[in-house]
């Protein structure tokens, strides 16, 4: 098998396939054991290439070997050369940017998952690559972060449910199953920032909810680039009859399921971050329009004030003409003068406000109360 080192999202011009590369920045690589089956479980981790290729598998058990990290091309030549995978199969496990697939070779298959994480401002993923043989499983992962798995690794400790009883087949179902359900929260946290973000742009719009919804469609377009070819690749497990048992197709259906739920919860999520980004310009609008409006009012009643102030300010000369402005001279001509302005703006706003075009607008929308809890139990076997 050829080793080689570069970037792994570099176009792979000049390479045969099957070729094995690593970048040399990446995180160490770490191998743990967990062989389990019968009402038994053992963990250890495999320190060295040597150890990997020595390794004797207890019979009537599934040996898990989780491979955290891509930085070691020896190590990973070790699995592969243990339990005979394929080269294609490791070339996609450590060429992290695959999308959700199942491929068969011959003894063995190889099935990506992409693994979903919140980071500290977005959501993202990392690849799981599966490779699922008799009586073994391998898993790689990019590592660093952890994984989603520890509730599957808690039931083989606890040697509860369906999986203590000893069948690859079903162990690699169960980790499908976990890494879909890790999806769940993720999208709950999703609805959670929608509903904040509703109420924030019709309330108390400000220049930093646009990028809040963006970000916030970014987000959604990355689960739902993740998932889509996620339904797909679980369909394809279903037709692998050579893959999964009849027993264990039918909790991969049930897993079908789960992923077409996500894409629903998906598609509804983005459908109302769209809808956010209308409301966010309607109301916008319609504050710049109030205070257009505003504005219109106040100007309209200064219009005859000033033409009344302007009139006054006219420089006739009473003395004259008994018609220049006779009102000079009148004992109450700058009462009069004051009454007439403030007699004119306050008719102004009477037919203003008769008119309907005074007076704020409130949005009275109540506040809407959490409805009950979305049913997330879902029929399991272990």
């Amino acid at each position: 098998m050829l080793l080689t080192s570069r970037k792994r999202l570099m176009p792979r011009a000049n390479l045969p396939p099957g070729t094995l590369t690593a970048e040399p920045s990446e995180r160490p690589t770490i191998v743990q054991l967990m062989t389990f089956g019968h009402g038994t479980s053992a963990e250890r981790v495999l320190q060295t290439p040597e150890a990997i290729r020595s390794l004797e598998l207890p019979e009537q058990q599934v040996a898990w070997i989780n491979v955290d990290g891509l930085g070691d091309l020896a190590v990973l030549e070790a699995v592969a050369q243990r339990f005979g995978i394929h080269p294609l199969a490791m070339e996609d496990a450590v060429d992290t940017a695959q999308r959700a697939k199942i491929d068969v070779y011959g003894d063995h298959s190889c099935i990506i998952l992409p693994m979903p994480f919140l980071g500290e401002r977005h959501f993202r993923t990392e690849q799981v690559a599966l490779m699922l043989g008799k009586g073994w499983i391998v898993t790689v992962q990019e590592g660093g972060d952890g994984d989603c798995l520890d509730p599957l690794r808690r039931r083989i400790r606890d040697h509860k449910g369906r999986i203590a009883g000893g069948s690859s087949s079903y162990a690699a179902y169960a980790i499908v199953d976990t890494v879909i359900d890790a999806y769940f929260p993720l999208i709950e946290r999703l609805e959670q920032r929608i509903e904040q973000l509703e109420d924030e742009v019709i309330f108390r719009t400000t220049g930093d909810d646009i990028v809040r919804i963006r970000h916030l469609k970014r987000d959604i377009a990355t689960l739902r680039r993740a998932v889509w070819p996620l339904r797909d690749a679980v369909s394809a497990m279903l037709s692998a009859d050579h893959v999964f048992s009849p027993d264990d197709r039918l909790y991969l259906r049930d897993a079908y399921d789960h992923v077409a739920r996500v894409l629903d919860m998906l598609d509804n999520a983005r459908a109302i971050a769209a809808d956010l980004t209308d409301i966010y310009m309607a109301v916008t609008s319609n504050r710049m329009g109030e205070v257009t409006k505003v504005l219109t009012i106040i100007a309209t009643i200064f219009m005859p004030l000033s033409f009344i102030a302007g009139l006054y300010g006219m420089n006739f000369d009473p003395e004259r003409s008994p018609l220049n402005m006779p009102e000079l001279d009148w004992y109450y001509g700058y009462p009069f003068a004051l009454a007439l302005m403030a007699g004119t703006a306050i008719l102004l706003l009477l037919f203003f406000r008769r008119r309907g075009w005074l007076g704020t607008t409130f949005l009275r929308v109540q506040s809407r109360r959490p409805g009950p809890a979305r049913d997330r139990s879902r029929a399991r076997g272990g």
